[in-house]
């Protein structure tokens, strides 16, 4: 398929804004913006200790030496605790200055990609489904492709905006925080980490979960908004017949049974939220007894400054391991709705009327023959409509199609204008198998005024 007008837009676009286009594009400074937040988070942390053990000694100096006047003395001493928090006091202002910038730099990136990937996304998904021969439309339903277009690529528009620079940030500081708390105190950490494999497993088996009840949840939904869209697109026939209650109860019964998969998938969704929240509070209690146990042997290494930010780090590391979870949910969830589009727009029409091969004769007279031509629709495979059905019609002849409704009179009409190919035999134009021409040529020679013609909204006032 060759690039329209439109694309070319759409890659103009893009570079309008120099500044946008730059954050877009480059991903390095994307990702390292994001990864970059994790650092200066983690480097609260070596901030925080100093603080912390400077704010004890100056509390024990206080007391020890209140009568002597020894503190005030020192007051001004540039390794005293009061100057040594002030200066921490002055890098906390330096990294929330650098913090504003990389979230707004990363923020930013992520989010004017999404947008842009999501519109292009859903253009090429338009213009391949537009692209479709005609019985592929038989099998999937208008309501189903609205919710193509709709409801699944917000679900994948969920999947890369915000909830990607949320999840690198997260897995940035837990990592940071982490390295920063074997650096200070490898013992406590560890008997931490040793609980990681089990919550990692089981976020694993939570994501494949998730994934497989997402996919039959949309399907589910896909047929509701079919049986919608059919009772309320022959409005007229339904009331006629006084079938709404027959309509009603099979819109319900597909509800109910999207309902069951979408219980069972927030039950899977609530237990793996659960048991985050248990493995991690067991590993910072572990965390907790065995550290103490440190701080009475290990007392020199163990300072109460490092116990404290060893165990505050293990706790912000399980907080943030508990926050991947609503990440990975609607990561399952864009992944199983991204696999249903792309196989959309990566189908191949079987007639595409976009494709530049075929022939396009110089000259037509218009003689048409069938030849030994058997047809079955595609929703109705093996039955058949015509069946080893021949004919001539010479150019430039007026020919009426007489018969019972369903015998294939608008069939014929269909076949000759390509909207579907025989199972069996050929449909010859000027002695040419029509499936050996141009498609486009071919229908820009046909005319046809249909029984009910559809007036699309363009030059008429």
């Amino acid at each position: 398929m060759k690039p329209s007008h439109d694309d070319n837009n759409l890659e103009e676009d893009i570079k309008e804004n120099a500044l946008s286009h730059l954050l877009v594009e480059n991903d390095t400074i994307s990702a390292a913006s994001t990864l970059a937040t994790g650092v200066f988070y983690a480097a609260m942390f070596y901030f925080n200790r100093q603080f912390l053990d400077n704010l004890i000694l100056m509390g024990n100096n206080s007391m020890t030496n209140k009568s002597q006047g020894v503190y005030s003395s020192n007051k001004h001493s540039t390794t005293s605790p009061y100057n040594i928090i002030q200066s921490i006091s002055k890098n906390y202002i330096i990294i929330g200055c650098i913090s504003l910038f990389l979230y707004w730099v990363a923020w930013t990136s992520w989010m004017v990609a999404a947008e842009r990937q999501i519109r292009r996304i859903r253009y090429k998904l338009f213009r391949n489904i537009l692209c479709q021969e005609i019985g592929w439309f038989d099998i999937h339903s208008i309501g189903e492709l609205n919710n193509r277009l709709n409801d699944d690529l917000d679900k994948v528009k969920n999947g890369i905006n915000e909830k990607v620079p949320d999840f690198v940030q997260l897995v940035s500081r837990a990592i940071c925080v982490l390295i920063y708390a074997l650096i200070i105190g490898w013992k406590l950490s560890l008997v931490f980490l040793s609980v990681s494999p089990l919550m990692i497993l089981m976020y694993k088996i939570t994501i494949v979960i998730i994934v497989k009840y997402s996919v039959k949840e949309i399907e589910a939904y896909n047929l509701a908004s079919s049986i919608a869209e059919e009772a309320l697109g022959n409005i007229r026939t339904v009331t006629s017949f006084h079938g709404q209650q027959k309509e009603e109860e099979r819109y319900s019964q597909s509800l109910f049974s999207a309902k069951k998969v979408g219980i069972r998938k927030s039950l899977c969704m609530g237990i793996s939220q659960g048991l985050g929240q248990l493995i991690g509070v067991s590993a910072v209690t572990l965390t907790f007894w065995y550290g103490f146990k440190l701080a009475r042997t290990e007392s020199q290494h163990y300072t109460p400054g490092a116990l404290f930010m060893v165990l505050n780090a293990c706790l912000n590391a399980t907080i943030f391991a508990t926050q991947f979870i609503p990440c990975f949910h609607t990561f399952a969830e864009a992944s199983a709705s991204g696999s249903i589009v792309f196989d959309m727009i990566e189908r191949k029409s079987k007639i595409n009327v976009s494709d530049d091969e075929g022939k396009k004769l110089e000259t037509i007279q218009g003689n048409i023959e069938f030849k030994d031509v058997t047809f079955s629709y595609p929703t109705r495979q093996g039955s058949y409509i015509l069946q080893n059905f021949s004919m001539k019609i010479p150019s430039g002849k007026t020919i009426a199609l007489v018969g019972a409704s369903g015998c294939g009179k608008s069939t014929i009409v269909q076949l000759i204008q390509r909207f579907y190919d025989p199972d069996n035999g050929q449909i010859l134009i000027d002695g040419h198998d029509i499936k050996t021409l141009n498609v486009t040529w071919l229908r820009s020679h046909i005319g046809i005024v249909s029984q009910e013609p559809i007036l699309f909204d363009g030059s008429i006032e």
